[in-house]
């Protein structure tokens, strides 16, 4: 019984350090951020190298205030939920919450989610996410083409583009750890938060918005709650 209950405590302690920790990681999003901004404005490419080398700077400065903060609520809010509701078993899906959270700050201040972050995201999300190796794929494959061809026949039919090419990836990434209807339901509430802040912010209508944010606040209650989203979408005939 007392190995039990100090086995309990170690376990609580630890869980305890990973939300202080993702917390702290959060701090830097927004310098990150920053500073993969200004490096392609400097010239440099979207790249792997680019990426770290602007995480490695950020995160070797104090961090700013400002946005800073939210970054570290975010983070270290959905450790401890994911912590809190699954144990261990929710660091898989944190690491993609995570990973979301630092594509959502980058696609704000850049305009880019980058492939860098993007694809080894869904790498991962084919090894550890629930769906398992060959249904995960196939998902991440079918999402990635369907919106491909959507959107080029969006820019055929209307001379602009519709959602880039990063979002598209984005999606096909979310395919792969939670299924193609889960990726397909946070693309409609992606799309009818951005409708919402259009509509909110009559000032700042002019020119394209990025659409990461969005997706990253659509996807959260897949992450946080995938079997009752998937349930009452069962219920609902949507699934």
């Amino acid at each position: 019984m007392i190995t039990e209950m100090a086995d309990g405590g170690w376990a609580g302690l630890a869980m305890i350090g990973v939300t202080i920790l993702c917390a702290g990681a959060g701090l830097g999003f927004a310098s990150w951020a920053r500073e993969y901004d200004a490096r392609l404005q400097a010239g440099a490419l979207p790249d792997m190298c680019t990426l770290w080398r602007a995480a490695h700077r950020a995160y070797r400065r104090p961090f700013r205030r400002g946005r800073s903060g939210w970054g570290a609520v975010a983070a270290g809010g959905l450790a401890a939920c994911l912590l809190t509701q699954q144990g261990w078993a929710g660091l898989a899906p944190l690491l993609l919450g995570l990973g979301l959270a630092v594509l959502a700050w980058l696609d704000g201040y850049s305009g880019l989610l980058p492939d860098a972050l993007t694809l080894p995201l869904m790498a991962a999300g084919w090894w550890l996410g629930s769906l398992g190796l060959a249904d995960a794929l196939g998902a991440s494959v079918a999402v990635w083409l369907g919106l491909a061809v959507f959107a080029g026949l969006y820019r055929r039919l209307r001379g602009r583009d519709g959602f880039g090419g990063g979002d598209v990836k984005c999606l096909a990434m979310l395919a792969g750890w939670l299924g193609w209807p889960a990726a397909l339901t946070i693309l409609w509430w992606a799309s009818i938060l951005g409708l919402l802040d259009w509509a909110c912010r009559p000032g700042q209508r002019q020119g394209a918005r990025p659409f990461g944010p969005y997706l990253a606040v659509a996807a959260c209650p897949w992450i946080l709650w995938p079997e009752a989203i998937a349930t009452g979408m069962i219920r609902l005939g949507w699934m």
